[in-house]
């Protein structure tokens, strides 16, 4: 039986019947601060609460998301897709190699890089189509400091109509023509226009370029679809899939030359993944269902500021780490209310914790330490890892270390805690026939 709910994973807005246009959406009111002052600034959304100054020089950022990246397949993290260009920006600048997703599905993943916040802290993004937040996204605090901002989306899942991202930005570009025997939105057409319009820009901007090439259905575009040999250990069919997602993701490097290109060498660059892909466990082709470390393990670089070019960072660390990152990195104050680290000086997260969606059937909450990992499962044991030593997850331990004891308990009492700073509960939206059309292509509904 077929069942569509409207929460269980993002939706899309109305596909235009023409090609790709630039959505214009000024969402923040507030008047640019100088950088000599300090004060709270209302958006519409809630407040921006400063801690500090801004720098009288800060830097223009480019972030960007490669969706459904896995980090352990990419040749920077040793996996055998040769990634020259993410080479080159390691060589800049910082990867860490144990970066961890809080959220194995694109809105909220996106909403809590943005804001450096869990993902339960704003609400039911997909059911209602926007966060309940009351803190400011990236793109909210940087043009409020006088940024021009913008935003190129490459998934259905990211539309404004679909999770309410566009606050802050300037464009918002996120309308084409979809077509159902590929799903997605060119990676090239994408990179395109980032491109011309970071050209464009006179003063200091944020770019935000999304890119969903290496979701399901996998296909790259010649020469990448025939680039790897479906040959390993896995059955047949899965390899050949396989093949064509490390096809994916090799484009996604070619593309990322493109953008690196772009910009000047003083601009900061990020480069993460909401999360990741599944081809084990029994759990294939899919992501939103599961915490093994192929969907919640991502790629994490950053280049700029006072990060080491050329440094690998071996501790644990998360996705809500990014944005205090990039605003210290950038000369830009960071506020109050974010949750997340800043990366600069060697932080480590000593728990991550990770859950699905938790308004949709049984949720999973995993909690993961630099050594252990356990995921709780509604109605069913407790998984339980060394991944010091199992880093494929696939011999469990009999019994909780001393260091997971009480973390689900300890992870409840902290999203409680974060009711402070969450609006009022938000109205359910209506997702039409086609919208149902597009989310079953994907594999958000169906079967559970």
């Amino acid at each position: 039986m077929m069942t569509l709910f409207l929460f269980i994973a993002c939706a899309q807005q109305t596909a235009p019947d023409h090609a790709t246009v630039i959505s214009e959406h000024n969402t923040t009111n507030a008047q640019p601060i100088h950088h000599q002052e300090m004060r709270v600034v209302t958006t519409p959304t809630g407040t921006y609460e400063p801690l500090g100054e801004a720098s009288s020089d800060p830097r223009s950022i480019l972030l960007i998301s490669w969706d459904t990246v896995r980090a352990d397949r990419l040749g920077v993290y040793g996996g055998r897709v040769q990634t020259p260009n993410l080479n080159a920006l390691a060589a800049q600048g910082g990867v860490w190699t144990q970066a961890i997703s809080h959220f194995p599905e694109t809105a909220l993943s996106h909403w809590s890089i943005l804001t450096g916040v869990p993902p339960e802290l704003h609400g039911n993004v997909p059911g209602t189509g926007s966060s309940r937040y009351s803190g400011p996204t990236l793109a909210e605090i940087t043009k409020t400091h006088g940024y021009s901002t913008g935003a190129f989306i490459g998934g259905v899942t990211l539309t404004a109509s679909a999770s309410g991202l566009h606050r802050g930005f300037d464009v918002y570009d996120d309308q084409w023509e979809w077509q159902r025997t590929d799903m997605k939105r060119p990676g090239l057409d994408v990179v395109e226009n980032a491109i011309n319009w970071i050209s464009s820009q006179d003063g200091p901007y944020f770019a935000f370029v999304h890119l969903f090439d290496a979701h399901h259905p996998y296909s790259p575009p010649a020469p990448y679809n025939t680039m790897f040999e479906a040959n390993g250990p896995r059955a047949p069919d899965v390899e050949a899939q396989l093949a064509l997602y490390d096809g994916e993701l090799a484009y996604l490097d070619q593309l990322l030359g493109q953008l690196l290109e772009s910009v000047d060498n003083e601009t900061v660059v990020a480069l993460t993944s909401d999360h990741g892909e599944s081809f084990e466990h029994g759990y294939l082709y899919n992501h939103r269902e599961s915490l093994w470390d192929s969907t919640i393990r991502v790629p994490l670089l950053i280049r700029g500021g006072a990060l080491s070019a050329g440094s690998t960072h071996t501790q644990q660390v998360a996705v809500t780490d990014i944005l205090p990152t990039i605003l210290e990195v950038s000369g830009l104050p960071n506020d109050r209310k974010v949750q997340g680290t800043s990366l600069v000086n060697g932080h480590s997260q000593r728990r991550v914790y990770s859950t699905t969606d938790p308004w949709f059937g049984e949720r999973q909450l995993s909690v993961r330490t630099d050594t252990y990992k356990g995921i709780w499962r509604d109605g069913n044991d407790t998984l339980v890892y060394d991944i010091s030593s199992d880093p494929d997850e696939l011999s469990e331990l009999e019994a909780l270390p001393q260091t997971l004891i009480g973390a689900d308990n300890d992870y409840e009492r902290e999203i409680s805690a974060g009711s402070s700073i969450q609006r009022s509960e938000l109205p359910s939206r209506h997702i039409s026939p086609h919208r149902a059309q597009q989310l079953e292509a994907l594999g958000y509904i169906g079967e559970r």
